[in-house]
């Protein structure tokens, strides 16, 4: 009986140094990345098999990858795995962008809740414009969605059962600036991400 080989976590980092190597588009990189990380994700018991051979399996986040040659809009992309605990249905993050890198999610169990944020304009352009949600991804397992440079986007986590997902991010989030958003003031305040669990 042949057996049909099995994509591996080498590999997948392998295509995605191959994605950043042959475009410098990042709404092509992501998309093919995200169809790259959805054939990752069919692998049984990834990517905890990565985070126990770390020693890890307590809520956290988990590097997997950094890479210093390949990412967008320079180099420095970074794989990471997450365990999350079950959150309340409150207990939603604020609104943020990723600055000029874009993101990847991919959920091996659990699930999240991605809402797209937009900014609406009046006619009247001496009025401020308002932060308005726009879109809502419910991503269950073996899901991959991806968000482009300045996109804004929140999650939220299901409430039944704990999270486990991975996400890659074209940059290193603690190397850039971005912004976290307030929809009832429409304010937009500039961070970087300690280091540790990002958003």
């Amino acid at each position: 009986m042949t057996q049909t080989a099995t994509y591996t976590e080498q590999q997948f980092i392998q295509d995605v140094k191959e994605v950043f190597a042959s475009t410098p588009d990042a709404h092509s990189q992501a998309h093919r990345i995200a169809q790259h990380m959805q054939r990752m994700l069919a692998v049984p018991d990834w990517p905890e098999s990565s985070i126990r051979a770390q020693g890890g399996g307590e809520p956290g986040s988990y590097i997997l990858h950094k890479d210093k040659e390949q990412g967008h809009p320079a180099p420095g992309f970074v794989l990471l795995a997450y365990i999350n605990e079950p959150r309340k249905p409150t207990d939603i993050q604020a609104p943020h962008d990723h600055g000029a890198a874009f993101v990847v999610y991919g959920i091996a169990s659990g699930g999240t809740i991605q809402t797209r944020y937009r900014w609406e304009y009046s006619e009247n352009l001496e009025e401020q414009p308002s932060l308005k949600a726009w879109q809502e991804i419910d991503q269950a397992p073996g899901m991959a969605a991806y968000f482009l440079p300045g996109e804004i986007h929140n999650t939220q986590r299901r409430t039944d059962q704990p999270t486990v997902y991975v996400r890659l991010t074209s940059q290193d989030l603690g190397e850039i600036w971005r912004h976290r958003y307030d929809p009832r003031t429409f304010s937009a305040h500039g961070f970087k991400s300690p280091d540790g669990p990002q958003q």
